[in-house]
């Protein structure tokens, strides 16, 4: 099984994970590390959630017992619980529902997967096995660190601010994907990132080569 790699904005989703152990506290992370409101159901919720959830009005937490009507309106869910039949039930019904949904060590009962990723600011890269080995794209994650950096996460917002003034500047797109080659080629180079009167000079001197 193969999974189609896709980035989804999850921005003030509305997000369940069922369940309130240390497994459902790493889903719940990386969750909010994408900006999701996530609402966790449990039995019994662990320390952990409990002091994260002090930390971000985007967590809120419910000991109790799930319920089916709990799965309405979420934009996908997450069964992390160490009772097999309720996490094949959800599976189950999110499938019927068109609900995303993942199934933690169980891999035929999910429809989508979380990735090894490594996140600076907005820049994002990220591996997946299809759920063959963890341990590998643990692994490439560690390697990818050496490439993504600080810096080029600052350097990803600092393109992002100069997106439209680029492409009003540069209409043709051989003379805009040069232009940013040069940018980025200049930022790796510089101690830091360019100030913005800096970019505008070196776009200034890039358009009369163009």
């Amino acid at each position: 099984m193969a999974y189609f790699p896709m980035f989804v904005d999850l921005t003030d989703s509305n997000c369940l994970v069922v369940g309130g152990g240390s497994v459902a506290l790493r889903k719940v992370n990386v969750l909010l590390d994408f900006g999701a409101k996530v609402h966790v159901i449990a039995r019994e919720i662990s320390m952990e959630l409990a002091a994260l959830s002090e930390e971000t009005d985007h967590l809120l937490l419910e000991q109790r017992e799930f319920e089916i009507y709990d799965l309405q309106d979420r934009r996908l869910v997450v069964a992390a619980t160490s009772d097999n039949e309720l996490n094949q039930q959800i599976s189950s019904i999110c499938k019927e529902g068109n609900i995303p949904v993942n199934v933690v060590d169980c891999q035929e009962l999910c429809t989508f997967i979380f990735p090894s990723y490594l996140k600076e600011q907005n820049l994002v890269g990220a591996f997946s096995s299809s759920g063959n080995s963890p341990a590998l794209t643990q692994f490439l994650r560690n390697k990818e660190k050496e490439v993504l950096t600080p810096k080029l996460g600052e350097l990803n917002e600092m393109l992002g601010r100069w997106r439209k003034p680029i492409f009003e500047l540069f209409p043709m797109e051989s003379a805009r994907k040069s232009a940013f080659e040069q940018l980025i080629d200049y930022a790796l180079c510089y101690d830091g990132i360019p100030t913005d009167e800096e970019v505008e000079e070196l776009l200034g001197a890039i358009s009369m080569t163009l």
